[in-house]
C-alpha cells in the first residue's frame, strides 16, 4: 500500500438552477422547486470517480460547489466506510487500485492494491469494522471476495466468491449476509451487436455468510437468459429485498433488465418500460430503492433514460430522459433520488405512482462516472 498526497481542488458550478415537472427545461430558469427541495439539496453531499479536467479522479459535490481530487486511474464506485467520514473509491474493472480517504477533506490518499495476481471488479461493501471488495484472478477472472481492515485497506483475509468476475457486492439481512453480484463476463468488451463471449456468461447471484464466506444461495438464470449479466445491486430498507441491474450481452431480442431477489428465497423479473420496451437500450447502469422502501429507480446511460417502478407491487411507473445518466442513489427523504450523468449533470428527482419529475437540476464542466453515493 502506498500513501499519495493529493490536493482537492474546489470550485463553484458553471451555473445551476431548479424546476419543477417533467416539462422543466435545463438550462432555461423555470419556476423555483420550493424551499423545501432547496433545503434538501443543501443538505445533500454526493461523491462520485469522474474525469477532472481530461484527467482520472474523483469529485465531491453540494450546492454550494465541487471539490476534485485526482487519481492514478479511473476509480468505478465509491463506498462510506460505517460510522466514519472516511470513504473508498474503487479502480475499475480490472482495478490495479483502491483509494482510502476523508470524504471531508481527501488531500491525503491511501492507495490500496489488491491481493497478488488479482485486480479489483470495481465495488466495495462496508461493515463496521472492516470492508469487502470483490477482486478477480488477471487470467481466469474467478473472483475473490477480500475482507479488509477499513483503516489500513490491508487484507485479513479472503473467500471463493463462487464464480467469474464479482461485480457490485452489499450487505443484507442485518448484515449477516453478503450478496455478490456475479457477472460471469470472461472477456470484456463493448457489444455493439450479438456479443462473440455470449456462451462464456456464468452469471449469478450468491448470497454468503458475512462472518465465514460460507455459500448461503446461488440464484442462477434459466438457460433462456443465459446472455444475462448482472451486475448492479441496491438494497431496500427492510434488508431483505436486493434490486439488481442488468446488462444484455445479445442485443438480438428483448430481455429483462430488472429483477428482486428476495433475500434467502429467490428472484424474479420486472417488466420492460411499458411506453418504450426498448427504452434502456440492454443495459441498466445503476440501481436505487429509496428510504421508504416504495421506490425502484434504474439507469441507463446507453438508453438517457430513468426509470421508475413500484417496489411493492413491480409495477412500472414511468421514465424520464437525461443524456448519459448513469450515477444514482437514494436522498435521506423518502421519495427523492440523485443523479448524475457523464455530461456533467446532477439532479434530484421525485417519485410518485404517476411517475418521476427533475426538483432540481445543476451542471458542472465534470464528467461524472457510473456510480453516485451520498455521503
Amino acid at each position: 500500500m502506498a500513501t499519495e498526497r493529493n490536493m482537492m481542488r474546489r470550485r463553484k458550478f458553471l451555473g445551476g438552477v431548479a424546476g419543477t415537472g417533467a416539462g422543466f427545461a435545463f438550462g432555461i430558469p423555470g419556476a423555483l422547486a420550493g424551499d423545501n427541495a432547496r433545503a434538501g439539496a443543501a443538505d445533500a453531499r454526493l461523491l462520485s470517480a469522474a474525469r477532472v479536467d481530461g484527467a482520472n479522479g474523483g469529485a465531491i459535490w453540494s450546492d454550494e460547489g465541487l471539490g476534485e481530487f485526482t487519481l492514478p486511474a479511473r476509480a468505478h464506485a465509491a463506498e462510506r466506510l460505517r460510522d466514519s467520514t472516511r470513504a473508498i473509491l474503487v479502480g475499475r474493472r480490472p482495478g490495479n487500485f483502491a483509494a482510502l480517504f476523508d470524504s471531508g477533506a481527501p488531500d491525503n490518499i491511501q492507495l490500496v492494491a489488491p491481493i497478488a495476481a488479482h485486480r479489483f471488479a470495481g465495488h466495495a461493501a462496508a461493515n463496521e469494522t472492516r470492508f469487502f471488495t470483490g477482486e478477480l484472478h488477471s487470467e481466469t477472472a474467478l473472483g475473490r471476495i477480500v475482507l479488509r481492515d477499513r483503516a489500513s485497506g490491508a487484507p485479513l483475509s479472503d473467500w471463493d466468491a463462487g464464480g467469474i468476475e464479482p461485480h457490485e457486492l452489499l450487505l443484507a439481512d442485518g448484515g449477516a449476509r453478503l450478496v455478490v453480484a456475479l457477472g460471469g463476463i470472461a472477456e470484456d468488451s463493448s457489444v455493439k451487436g450479438p456479443a462473440a463471449n455470449v456462451g462464456q456468461i456464468e452469471s449469478a447471484i450468491v448470497e454468503l455468510d458475512a462472518k465465514t464466506g460460507r455459500v448461503l444461495q446461488r440464484h442462477v438464470l434459466a438457460e433462456e437468459f443465459s446472455s444475462l449479466s448482472l451486475r448492479h445491486m441496491a438494497l431496500s430498507p427492510d434488508g431483505q429485498t436486493v434490486a439488481f441491474g442488468i446488462q444484455d450481452q445479445d442485443v438480438s431480442e428483448l430481455r429483462p433488465l430488472v429483477g428482486l431477489l428476495r433475500v434467502g428465497r429467490g428472484i424474479e423479473f420486472l417488466e420492460l418500460p411499458s411506453d418504450d420496451p426498448g427504452a434502456m437500450r440492454f443495459y441498466i447502469g445503476s440501481v436505487a430503492i429509496d428510504t421508504s422502501g416504495r421506490f425502484l429507480v434504474a439507469t441507463s446511460p446507453r438508453g438517457g433514460t430513468v426509470a421508475l417502478w413500484s417496489l411493492s407491487s413491480g409495477a412500472y411507473l414511468g421514465r424520464l430522459a437525461m443524456p448519459d445518466v448513469c450515477g444514482l442513489a437514494a436522498d435521506s427523504e423518502g421519495k427523492h433520488f440523485w443523479v448524475s450523468s457523464g455530461l456533467g449533470e446532477i439532479a434530484r428527482l421525485v417519485a410518485s405512482e404517476t411517475g418521476l419529475t427533475f426538483e432540481a437540476r445543476w451542471h458542472t464542466d465534470t464528467q461524472f462516472d457510473n456510480h453516485l453515493t451520498v455521503l
